[in-house]
């Protein structure tokens, strides 16, 4: 089904509680005073930091993390994400380095092939970037949301690599396959983001672009995020558990949740004056097409 976002301009902000957040970081941050070791509570921060668009408090928490599992494959290619995005998305130098240490550890860590796909697609090496990502939409599995997602990449890096496109793996799939991806939609939500057409002259490729979901109920702390830039609109979003940025509240836990966007100058989550936002109705986990509309500016 699609989802229409709410129209009316100058409307108010409408996402996620600034004092949420701030209290579920000031937790994470106190609970590491007493147990400095919890990596769970050090990945959690993290990922909230990176939300946040605090990069360097990021990478602490990542570096945190990679010291405590040492040799790691996730560990390493969360490291080697936080120093690509302090670093202005360059994942040249180390995070090349910890990429390639991640795979190393496990030739099949979904997020180092993912990020080794890109740093070859980035030098113009086609076939490599088309390699890898595959080995990426295998690992996480052909029938779910990233491998839809990742596959629209594939074929481009194989369109400039001079190779023939692949058709997508759940093209093919059983039907016993499909009722499996069915049942594993339950726990995520994907659609699709646009911008009005009014509001293109007021913003700038490089703009940092928040997609989240929020429970449709009771509070609206945000219960998974994506961070995309400007650049990259129109786009495809898969919002899931792994997107999560606190362990007690994920997006399988609700049933109905509404989809927000907003669009950042500053690149902080919360949101300020002058941003351009958008949310959808409630919608059902598990909602495929859901239309998001950044039609409105925050006040």
């Amino acid at each position: 089904m699609r989802e229409q976002a709410a129209a009316g301009a100058g409307a108010e902000a409408d996402g996620p509680d600034a004092k949420q957040i701030e209290a579920m970081v000031a937790a994470l941050e106190e609970r590491l005073k007493g147990t400095p070791d919890d990596v769970q509570a050090w990945q959690m921060l993290g990922r909230t930091y990176a939300a946040l668009g605090r990069a360097d408090d990021a990478l602490k928490a990542f570096r945190k993390v990679s010291a405590l599992k040492p040799g790691d494959a996730q560990a390493l290619a969360d490291l080697a994400d936080a120093l690509g995005m302090a670093n202005n998305r360059s994942l040249e130098g180390e995070p090349e380095r910890l990429i390639a240490q991640a795979l190393k550890a496990d030739p099949k860590n979904v997020k180092a092939l993912a990020l080794g796909g890109t740093i070859a697609f980035n030098r113009e090496q086609y076939p490599q970037a088309a390699a890898l990502w595959e080995r990426a939409i295998q690992a996480a599995g052909p029938q779910g949301e990233f491998a839809k997602q990742l596959q629209g990449a594939v074929d481009e890096a194989r369109r400039r690599g001079g190779m023939a496109p692949v058709a997508a793996a759940s093209a093919a799939a059983p039907a016993a396959a499909g009722k499996t991806a069915a049942a594993a939609g339950a726990t995520s939500v994907s659609g699709r983001v646009e911008l009005a057409p009014a509001l293109r002259e007021r913003i700038a490729p490089g703009d940092t672009v928040f997609v989240f979901a929020r429970p449709a109920e009771g509070p609206r702390m945000p219960l998974a995020t994506l961070r995309k830039t400007a650049a990259d609109l129109p786009f495809s979003f898969t919002l899931d558990d792994s997107q999560a940025m606190s362990p007690d509240a994920k997006l399988s836990s609700q049933q109905r949740v509404v989809i927000g966007v907003r669009i950042s100058k500053s690149g902080d989550a919360l949101p300020r004056p002058g941003d351009l936002q958008g949310f959808s109705q409630p919608v059902a986990v598990g909602a495929r097409d859901v239309r998001v509309l950044i039609d409105d500016t925050v006040r």
